[in-house]
């Protein structure tokens, strides 16, 4: 599956469907596909094979947006296979528990991938080394964002290692505050799992309970149920008008999860909503 982003590619690659998972690894390349990262090789026997010869020699860095095993544990298997090729990229990593790392990124780090610019956003919470990662190019302003199990399409990650806090400022100062709203309808949103279906079916039957109640989600929900593929179809845009987890203040959200006056903070509405949604 191939989408292109006018002076980005960005190459979708699925790991682990035939045996009922919903993996993403993704090949984001420049326009002249000289120059590429490739994003959470989990499973080399099934990333290898859907790269071509040129789209191996244009990997200048493996990224791992967290250290599971299912992002990160292809890594040294990957650059074993590409090292037989003469062909070493580099690993960036949120931290060194992700094997081969070569490159650990500060917050909002830049780098540069041709014309395309990279910034590395820290999101700690579903891990402590969770990063997304900002792709813009400058000449079209057109924008991607990796968002590996911080943020999903109507959804977010569990919060293994951290907690509610630190997912409310992951999704909602981090990235959409951080990329900024001018940003957001330019910024195609791409998880590190095909979740989307689920995640409507929990908003549906928590949150927003009827039709019409938010239009955008309606329209979420019809499309996931049409395909069985959603990566890179939405934008932070779409997020912030029906994702429950950056929609904190809406009151149905509040309501959904019992705060019917309004006057729980933003931390406790985050934390009821994401336990709601850990038993559904």
């Amino acid at each position: 599956m191939l989408r292109q982003l006018r002076s980005m590619h960005v190459k979708a690659i699925k790991m682990g469907w035939l045996a009922g998972g919903d993996n993403y690894c993704y090949l984001l390349s420049t326009q002249d596909k000289t120059k590429s990262w490739l994003i959470d090789p989990a499973e080399v026997y099934e990333v290898l094979p859907s790269l071509d010869s040129n789209e191996k020699k244009s990997i200048e860095f493996i990224a791992n947006t967290h250290h599971h095993y299912d992002h990160a544990g292809g890594n040294t298997g990957m650059l074993a296979a590409l090292r037989k090729e003469n062909i070493v990229p580099r690993v960036i990593a949120g931290s060194r528990i992700s094997p081969s790392a070569t490159d650990v990124p500060e917050h909002q780090e830049k780098f540069k991938l041709g014309n395309l610019l990279i910034s590395c956003i820290r999101t700690p919470c579903h891990t402590q080394d969770s990063v997304c990662y900002h792709v813009k190019d400058p000449e079209t302003n057109e924008q991607a964002l990796f968002s590996g199990d911080t943020l999903f399409t109507a959804g977010c990650g569990r919060f293994f290692e951290g907690n509610a806090q630190e997912m409310d400022v992951a999704l909602n100062k981090r990235i959409l505050q951080g990329i900024g709203e001018s940003n957001w309808s330019l910024t195609r949103v791409y998880p590190g799992h095909e979740y989307t279906k689920g995640n409507a079916k929990f908003v549906r039957k928590a949150v927003y309970l009827n039709p019409k109640e938010n239009e955008h989600f309606d329209a979420l929900e019809k499309f996931a149920s049409e395909n069985a593929e959603t990566t890179g179809k939405f934008t932070l845009a779409d997020e912030a008008q029906f994702n429950p987890f950056m929609r904190l203040d809406d009151p149905i959200v509040r309501k959904a999860v019992g705060d019917s006056d309004g006057s729980w903070n933003r931390v406790q509405v985050m934390d009821r909503l994401r336990k709601l949604k850990n038993v559904m």
